[in-house]
């Protein structure tokens, strides 16, 4: 890994070193989000609400910004969005209410829908040649520190100084990265000139006919949208679940940087495989380990079952995300990066817009633990989407390519 490092330009470091700064500020708040929209008010539907806006705003935002990073470049799209985001972190922590977390998620979703997409695609077009799994294992793993640090830091910030604080010291992390970025790209030239509204349309028709043209793109597409959405009926319950079953809030904290640790030790391991061997495979082997992960958790009875959980969850997706990478990337067009990772993930989060908020009523409706079964169900079926039709799509396109 020292020598992968080595050979990564010098501006993707220091622009890894502004996400991992950017995402701590945001990883001390994050888990303790669901329990601030109580605090101010919310009840667990309005949680649901919330993050299914949130969920929308993204979905809307993703494509604009991975062509204006298309259009303009990378580092200088990064610079822009980072801007909104450090206003969107302020309006968090000066929300008198639930309802207002929602109006600065809407300058948060345009800050990530800028530098998401420009983060990725620039890791990608970084990677040395035959080595992009690899990269970005590497770029991931170091990223991951964030979920190491973070939510350990909230927890103990929430216990010593209470649950607003962890608002400001995310707002003083985001600070220190707009910091680096508006540096890196300060000294960039902006493209303003190739924005073009009819190069976006001309763009996105030949990315959805990609999409629904039934090849290797489909495919993945289909997999990662059940898995998202099966994804987003639990996620933003786990906190909620460990808050009922007497977890304080360091040691949830505690609990989502031991699944980060065991994240970032899998994917810097993990990542060879997929360069190495089939890649859809490698995301089958990910994929069902988080799915065994929560027939796990719903299955018995002791606090024991949640770390046991997370360090399940972090082995599958430290084993997932890089193949996961790699298969996007040889499916997309290499000029589109940017559009294709923002209109992948907005077209995959509008089909699990209402999970989230499905996931709030299966809780209430039934039980905490209803919303976990159902996304082992969805995770199950993308298997089958992945090993019965992607895995012989994928190898058709891999021998073509060597040959």
């Amino acid at each position: 890994m020292a020598s992968m490092w080595k050979k990564l330009p010098q501006n993707l470091k220091v622009l890894l070193g502004s996400m991992i700064l950017a995402n701590i500020g945001g990883r001390v708040f994050r888990p303790f989000m669901p329990l601030y929209i109580l605090a101010l008010g919310g009840d667990i539907a309005q949680v649901g609400v919330f993050f299914t806006v949130d969920t929308v705003l993204a979905a809307i935002m993703r494509p604009f910004g991975g062509w204006i990073s298309d259009s303009i470049g990378r580092l200088q799209a990064v610079g822009i969005g980072t801007l909104f985001g450090l206003t969107g972190f302020i309006g968090y922590a000066l929300s008198p209410t639930w309802e207002w977390l929602m109006v600065a998620t809407i300058a948060i979703a345009v800050g990530r829908a800028m530098v998401g997409p420009s983060f990725r695609a620039f890791t990608a077009e970084s990677a040395p040649e035959g080595q992009v799994a690899q990269t970005f294992g590497l770029v991931n793993g170091i990223f991951s520190v964030v979920d190491i640090i973070g939510p350990a830091l909230g927890g103990w910030i929430v216990l010593q100084y209470g649950l607003h604080s962890i608002f400001w010291v995310g707002v003083g992390f985001f600070a220190m990265a707009s910091a680096l970025r508006v540096a890196i790209a300060r000294r960039q030239p902006y493209h303003w000139e190739q924005v073009q509204v009819s190069q976006l349309q001309t763009s996105v028709k030949g990315l959805w006919a990609g999409l629904v043209g039934g090849g290797l793109l489909t495919w993945i597409f289909l997999d990662d949208s059940l898995f998202d959405f099966g994804n987003q009926l639990h996620y933003n319950l786990q906190t909620i679940l460990l808050d009922t079953n007497g977890y304080s809030e360091d040691q949830i904290g505690l609990l989502f940087s031991l699944l980060a640790v065991v994240y970032t030790l899998t994917s810097f391991i993990a990542s060879r495989l997929a360069d190495r061997f089939n890649a859809v495979a490698v995301l089958f082997l990910g994929d069902i380990i988080q799915g065994l992960a929560l027939i796990f958790l719903i299955s018995g009875e002791g606090l024991f079952l949640f770390p046991v959980y997370f360090i399940l969850t972090g082995i599958g997706s430290g084993i997932a995300e890089p193949a996961f990478d790699k298969i996007l990337v040889r499916a997309a067009p290499k000029e589109q990066l940017g559009l294709t990772f923002g209109l992948f993930r907005s077209v995959s989060s509008f089909l699990s817009m209402p999970a989230p908020y499905i996931g709030s009523l299966l809780w209430e409706k039934y039980s905490p633990e209803t919303p976990f079964l159902f996304g082992s169900v969805f995770i199950f079926i993308g298997l089958g989407v992945l090993w019965f039709i992607l895995r012989p799509i994928y190898d058709k396109v891999m021998v073509t390519t060597s040959s």
